[in-house]
């Protein structure tokens, strides 16, 4: 064989590998779907309703605000949150100002977010 003839068939099968990989990782990628950040996915969900308590709505409306009510929207108070690892902490204007830390679980699937708080369980759906 000549020397052009080896050169075009290693061009050839380096193509195909190439090609099988980017075959690879475009099925990877589209198997493990990217999830939206946790804080990026309360936003861009906003509204949250308690499962248990329906009455009770937890808005964010952007990266560190929001709005609750505990009484269906007869009486909405502001917030302001972050998360911190698996926590999330909420500062309310109540009558007063209230502070309270929940570790948190987002499930994007199902749209689920619970909270725990000593023995306290509560799950929110997405509304």
């Amino acid at each position: 064989m000549d020397k052009k003839k080896k050169i075009s068939i290693i061009i050839f099968i380096i193509g195909i590998i190439l090609a099988i990989a980017g075959a690879v990782v475009l099925v990877i990628n589209i198997l493990n779907r990217n999830t939206m950040d946790n804080a990026e996915f309360l936003v861009s969900t906003g509204t949250w309703q308690r499962q248990d308590q329906p009455e009770v709505i937890w808005n964010f409306t952007e990266i560190g605000k929001g709005s609750l009510t505990s009484n269906n929207h007869t009486n909405d108070y502001d917030f302001v949150w972050m998360l911190d690892g698996d926590k999330i902490r909420i500062k309310t204007n109540w009558l007063y100002e209230k502070e309270d830390e929940f570790t948190y679980h987002i499930d994007q699937d199902t749209k689920t977010l619970t909270l725990k708080s000593g023995n306290e369980e509560y799950t929110f759906i997405a509304k």
